[in-house]
């Protein structure tokens, strides 16, 4: 089947033609872990306890190992729109390296696995056995077609999987209307469709009893394959099973962080923290929270809010209360909270991070509690950001000397050194750019005017690491008054495929020229390109020599971690800060990290002629 080059994403449209024009096309809800793809499962570690209970809430990429026995899905805060609470597991078109299948095709082809540990249910009432979900398609990706699909099986141990639910693809748009029943102006509402499923035949009911959960995807045609980026995705949650339910079990006490709080920077997602003094008066003192109850009477709860100096390992103040409230009945609840005075005071390190805490204190037990507590990070480095992080598209122009350039103003005059750049993958991997120019541009009203820098560039290979930035340096730094518009410039048809996010609103800023003339771009969201001020040396050193797609679990943790991945007793294992210091090193793939202060760490892993590195946060 052949892809249709037309997106829906969110509320926003954008039409791709055929013609020398800007695109904007799916991509990775990717993690960082080992080869997905496994018809043969891993050996199972142990066997669970009803209930059996994910809602993805947890800081990590990868499914709990505790609960899943495949790594492939990834579980994100960015793809689902609306969903029960914060954290889905996202299934696609490519494996765990971001790469596309070997066996993969434009016909429907198996792709990701989700499948359970073994489940006790040998004790379990068969008259009242339940398995629920809540699942999407496409979400803020793209939309999987009618032959591509989202499959559910059980097994009782024997090796024999059999289909108790599939669906077929199909976009958000129609989903929302045919499925969930959502009149079209109706907004900030649950918008995941939840499937009740009874077990109760008497073979499952054993001490090995699995679940699994796996999709169909297909590619675009041969006629063009530098579009082919990634498609067809689908997000779940809330996965829950358990006796002593019924068919009409369907609301549930709790209330849930919806999705990762928006701290702090008004105007940007991040600054140059040397810039940071200049920008006081317009970027700080806020925070957005977004929650939902999903219970069918009101419910009573407490929000409080806490920031922590990562660096330093220091609280900045008691818990902030919000007060005890009452949340409406199956409803969703926003809230901006304002700080009265500015709590992030500047010194003079290069760099600085801080962890915003943000719990929910309702006033009875609830089912899930782990949705209740929610970390999220505002760091400030060398550079300017309007994204948040994620590239849920990726975005470019499709013809030869195409420009593309995007708007920044610091807060603080510096010389702007260089580009850091988030590429995604096509398939084949060689269709796409390697060759273009990194430039600068005069801002001529609020348009690119005359171009004042071009440097020829070459994009690194993919390698493998969800959402990497690339640096790119200027030989000539550019001092940098008030404004100036940043981009490239392509040397050749083919795309480069630069990350695209959807949950920040920036494209005013945004413009590219295919013809000589400069037009703004046609899509909603956000570029994954940033400008670098002052030291050209990024953040964190990733000279990776090698990467063998191993993952950390879990992450950020307090006092241990594990390697997920490694499947040799030859291995060296070496932790730095990340200024590059030594300070830990073992053989051991189960690092205890209790010792540690709390903050940013890279972690070498040297094994069969591989080097990976890896990045974790010590809380």
């Amino acid at each position: 089947m052949i892809k249709k080059l037309i997106f829906t994403l969110g509320l926003s449209i954008g039409i791709i033609a055929l013609q020398a024009q800007e695109y904007l096309m799916p991509t990775i809800a990717q993690n960082t872990d080992n080869k997905q793809y496994q018809t043969i499962l891993r050996s199972v570690s142990s066997t669970l306890q009803l209930p059996f209970i994910d809602d993805f809430s947890y800081d990590s990429s990868t499914p709990d190992p505790t609960l899943w026995t495949n790594r492939g899905v990834n579980i994100n805060n960015n793809f689902g729109i609306n969903p029960y609470s914060v954290g889905v597991a996202t299934f696609d078109a490519v494996d765990a390296d971001g790469l596309h299948y070997e066996h993969a095709s434009s016909s429907p082809y198996l792709s990701d696995f989700l499948t359970s540990n073994y489940i006790d249910l040998s004790c379990a009432d068969s008259t009242s056995t339940y398995l629920s979900f809540y699942y999407q398609p496409q979400g803020n990706g793209n939309a999987p077609e009618v032959n591509d699909s989202l499959i559910l099986q059980i097994t009782a141990g024997d090796g024999k999987w059999t289909n108790i639910w599939a669906s077929a693809g199909t976009d958000y748009a129609n989903f929302r209307k045919n499925t969930l029943h959502i009149a079209p102006n109706r907004p900030d509402t649950l918008e995941f469709a939840l499937v009740m499923l009874p077990i109760n035949e008497a073979k499952y009911f054993t001490n090995k009893f699995q679940f699994r959960f796996f999709n169909y995807a297909s590619l675009a045609g041969s006629f063009n394959p530098s579009a082919t980026i990634n498609c067809d995705h689908w997000n779940i949650d809330f996965v829950y099973l358990n006796d002593n339910r019924s068919a009409s079990d369907t609301v549930f006490y709790d209330i849930a962080f919806v999705e990762p709080a928006v701290t702090m920077l008004k105007n940007f997602t991040s600054i140059p923290w040397r810039h940071y003094t200049s920008a006081i008066e317009t970027e700080n003192t806020r925070i957005g929270i977004h929650l939902r109850n999903h219970w069918q009477n009101d419910m009573k709860a407490e929000v409080r809010i806490r920031i922590k100096d990562v660096d330093n390992n220091t609280w900045l103040n008691d818990s902030i209360t919000l007060g005890s409230s009452n949340y409406g009945a199956q409803y969703n609840t926003n809230i901006v909270y304002s700080y009265d005075e500015n709590p992030i005071v500047y010194d003079d390190r290069k760099e600085a991070t801080y962890l915003f805490e943000c719990e929910l204190y309702p006033d009875k037990d609830e089912l899930i509690a782990g949705n209740n507590k929610f970390y999220t990070y505002q760091h400030f480095g060398n550079y300017y950001s309007y994204d948040d992080g994620t590239a849920e598209n990726a975005y470019g122009v499709d013809a030869a000397s195409s420009q593309v350039a995007y708007l920044y103003t610091p807060y603080k005059a510096d010389y702007l050194s260089g580009l850091s750049i988030c590429f995604l993958p096509s398939n084949p991997i060689e269709s796409a750019a390697s060759s273009f120019y990194i430039c600068a541009w005069e801002n001529n009203g609020g348009k690119p005017g005359k171009q004042i820098l071009s440097e020829e560039a070459v994009r690194p290979d993919f390698t493998g690491i969800a959402n990497e930035f690339m640096n790119f340096k200027f030989s000539n730094p550019l001092y940098v008054d008030k404004s100036v518009f940043v981009g490239w410039q392509q040397t050749n048809d083919l795309r480069l495929n630069v990350g695209w996010d959807v949950n920040r609103y920036s494209q005013n800023k945004i413009f590219y020229n295919t013809t000589g003339v400069w037009l703004p771009t046609s899509f909603s969201g956000s570029l994954r390109l940033r400008p670098i001020f002052g030291d050209f040396q990024s953040d964190i050193d990733e000279k990776i020599v090698d990467n063998c797609q191993l993952s950390v679990f879990p992450n950020p943790t307090k006092t241990s971690l594990t390697i997920n991945g490694l499947y040799t007793d030859s291995v060296e294992i070496c932790i730095y800060t990340n200024c590059g210091q030594l300070i830990k090193s073992t053989t051991s793939a189960n690092i205890d990290v209790s010792d540690l202060k709390s903050g940013f760490y890279i972690i070498k892993v040297n094994f069969n002629n591989h080097t990976s590195i890896l990045k974790f946060i010590k809380q």
